[in-house]
């Protein structure tokens, strides 16, 4: 993160104060509310692709982040949702936008996104709790984006992250979790995770090392399979460990070529390999989005597979599959 960042974010803390009175964040994890004129909109659009450029293909292509548009003159009706980017290009004095961004920000503020190179200011929980808040001004669509190409990573993650905390609360908040089956978990096989309410059993085999769990309407599964060893060494190891997988444990589901990817990724905080794509049945019209994280853990001396699909035709999917991603983060080790 850039110091021009950090000192943006400094400028706007003063929003953030009396949390406690805050009322929390409204609306869906995964829509960003954008503030903008009907003019800007095509510009501002280029510069949330430079940042919000992930897709998930299902095999149709999802945005990971739906964006629903906001006239300026709307935005007291919206300014407490979770994900609200004020957006303005220029300061032609019919531009809505560009009106609003001048009476949110102080004129210092103002003059360093036009004349600076402040063209992103970011702060949380500003006009509620939980809350992502982004204003994006500048003079020109070009100048914006040449921001944006720099700190897009870092402020991708704010917004994965809110994401996470968002979902996680959601799944495992209260009494729904099924504390009995996560308990024999770990004293069977000496790993556990949170299993919210919902979910079933489908296979549970000491003798494979494999466990399998999901629930219907929308389907959505998740397994853990395990074998004593380190099992890889490369890419090319990888590759060849996991596409046996699915068809010896799942029975007639394969792994598709298509948009199959393999790449280096941290899991819980352990070097890991991350593999998604497209898995289909080879008996029925089925298939959709999977995620696969591959590792191996020195003090168990075990290499761990997990794996997390959809099954939810014609209908949103991304949701869904960050939710069940989510679940699986919840693994853990026990002693």
């Amino acid at each position: 993160m850039t110091k021009r960042l950090i000192l943006c974010i400094v400028t706007i803390l003063f929003w953030s104060s009396c949390d406690q009175f805050k009322p929390r964040a409204m609306g869906a994890d995964n829509e960003l509310v954008v503030v903008a004129s009907l003019g800007d909109r095509d510009e501002v659009q280029k510069v949330l692709t430079t940042i919000f450029s992930d897709t998930l293909f299902t095999p149709q292509p999802e945005p990971y982040y739906h964006t629903v548009w906001v006239d300026p003159e709307n935005f007291t009706d919206v300014n407490d949702h979770v994900n609200v980017i004020v957006a303005a290009i220029g300061d032609h004095p019919r531009n809505l936008g560009a009106k609003l961004v001048k009476q949110i920000l102080s004129a210092s503020q103002y003059k360093t996104t036009m004349e600076g190179d402040n063209q992103l200011i970011f702060a949380k929980d500003v006009y509620a709790r939980n809350q992502n808040y982004l204003i994006m001004n500048g003079p020109t669509t070009e100048k914006i984006i040449e921001q944006a190409k720099d700190q897009g990573p870092w402020l991708k993650k704010q917004y994965d992250d809110l994401f996470f905390k968002r979902q996680s609360k959601h799944l495992f908040e209260g009494s729904t979790l099924q504390k009995d089956l996560q308990k024999e978990l770990g004293d069977k096989y000496g790993w556990t995770m949170k299993i919210p309410w919902g979910y079933t059993v489908i296979a549970d085999s000491a003798e494979q090392q494999f466990f399998w769990m999901g629930r219907d309407i929308p389907y959505r599964w998740l397994a853990v399979q395990w074998a004593d060893g380190l099992t890889f060494t490369d890419s090319a190891s990888v590759h060849e460990y996991v596409k046996e997988i699915p068809p010896k444990y799942f029975g007639h589901i394969e792994y598709s070529d298509y948009l199959f990817k393999i790449e280096p990724a941290v899991f819980n905080e352990r070097g890991a390999w991350k593999i998604t794509g497209l898995w289909e049945s080879i008996e029925e019209a089925q298939g959709g989005p999977f995620i696969s994280y591959l590792f191996y853990d020195e003090a168990t001396d075990r290499t761990y597979f997990i794996h997390l699909m959809i099954f939810h035709p014609g209908m949103d999917k991304y949701m869904l599959l960050r939710q069940v991603d989510i679940v699986a983060h919840s693994f853990e080790i026990v002693d």
